[in-house]
C-alpha cells in the first residue's frame, strides 16, 4: 500500500493542476518535492508523469521560468504489465529547466533533459534532448530553429 508521503504528493499535483491562482500553485508543487526558483510562472494543467514513490530530485525549474498551460513533463516512462516491457526497459530521469526558460502551450518534455537558460520552446513541441541556452526549439521532436543573444546585459 503506498505510503501517506505517496497519497499527498499525489493529492497535491492533482490540486496543482487546477490550482485558481499561481501562488497557490506554485505552493502545491514545491510540497511535492520538486525544486521551484523564484519569479516562476506555472500555467494551469501541468502534468508531470513520474515514480511517485521516487523522492529523489527529478525535477528542477530555475528562477524566471514560464511555463504555459498544459505542458507534459515526463521524468518516468514504462509499458507497465505489457510484454513489451521484455523489449522496452523503463526510462527513468531528471529534468532541468533553467533560469529564464519559457515553454509554450502543450509542450511535452521527456526524461534525461536540460533546457538551458534562456532557451524557447515553441508550442507542441517534444523535446527529446538537451535545449541549448539561448535557442528557440520547435517541432516533433524539437529541433533549433534560431539562436538568441544573450539579453541579460
Amino acid at each position: 500500500m503506498p505510503s501517506l508521503r505517496v497519497w499527498r504528493r499525489k493529492l497535491f499535483k492533482t490540486a496543482a493542476r487546477l490550482a485558481p491562482g499561481l501562488g497557490l500553485r506554485l505552493w502545491l508543487l514545491r510540497h511535492c518535492g520538486y525544486t521551484i526558483g523564484h519569479h516562476v510562472y506555472i500555467g494551469e494543467d501541468l502534468i508531470i508523469c513520474e515514480e511517485l514513490e521516487d523522492f529523489t530530485e527529478k525535477l528542477v525549474i530555475g528562477d524566471r521560468v514560464a511555463i504555459a498551460p498544459r505542458v507534459t513533463l515526463v521524468t518516468a516512462s514504462d509499458p507497465n504489465w505489457s510484454r513489451l516491457a521484455a523489449i522496452f526497459p523503463p526510462v527513468r530521469g531528471r529534468i532541468v529547466i533553467r533560469q529564464d526558460a519559457w515553454l509554450g502551450v502543450g509542450v511535452s518534455v521527456m526524461p534525461n533533459v536540460t533546457i538551458g537558460d534562456g532557451a524557447v520552446v515553441g508550442a507542441g513541441s517534444v523535446v527529446t534532448q538537451d535545449v541549448p541556452p539561448w535557442t528557440v526549439v520547435a517541432g516533433v521532436p524539437a529541433r533549433v530553429v534560431r539562436t538568441l543573444s544573450d539579453k541579460r546585459s
